[in-house]
């Protein structure tokens, strides 16, 4: 992708355009928007325009994609496509993407429910991956539902299990401020 001078655009936009671009063709999907929940296939990605079976979507309003009964393929897919993340961040990245981002890639492997700016309700996740701007987890570790979250949307993270809650290592429990990445 371009450069955007650290916008939006690069923590949240041109990831979220890159995983969509992996899942052009795959069935079963629903994208949520603030408003909207829409089942679709995605057609196309083009010029921060998702092309679906369904109308066409600004990238920057998708806060979550959701595919149901995902193939290894498309889970490994989806994981390579996630952009490294970015040190320095500056703007909206630094103060609402960021934060987020740098929070959960301590937590791969971990089980959280997701609560996210959209319609649907929280998901409970294992977390699987997670790269600039975005999340990717299976629903209750089970693959049955794979999830990609844009972190700038997410609202709230909470862990599921009691260990997860007190353990002092868990970044949200630390006194200290976490190594700059």
């Amino acid at each position: 992708m371009g450069v955007f001078d650290k916008s939006i655009c690069d923590c949240c936009v041109c990831p979220m355009q890159c995983v969509l671009e992996q899942l052009v063709g795959v069935e079963g999907l629903e994208i949520d928007t603030p408003v909207n929940n829409i089942p679709t296939t995605i057609s196309g990605v083009n010029d921060f325009i998702v092309s679906t079976t369904d109308g066409d979507i600004p990238v920057c309003q998708i806060t979550h994609v959701e595919i149901m009964n995902p193939t290894d393929t498309i889970i490994t897919t989806a994981l390579s496509a996630l952009k490294p993340i970015r040190k320095n961040s500056k703007g909206e990245c630094a103060c609402c993407e960021d934060p987020m981002t740098n929070l959960l890639k301590f937590e791969i492997g971990n089980t959280f429910e997701v609560e996210f700016i959209g319609p649907d309700v929280p998901f409970t996740n294992e977390i699987l991956g997670v790269g600039e701007g975005i999340l990717v987890g299976v629903e209750n570790g089970i693959s049955l539902f794979f999830d990609i979250y844009s972190t700038c949307t997410i609202t709230r993270v909470i862990p599921i299990t009691q260990q997860q809650i007190n353990d002092p290592s868990r970044l949200s429990r630390r006194t200290t401020l976490p190594p700059v990445t």
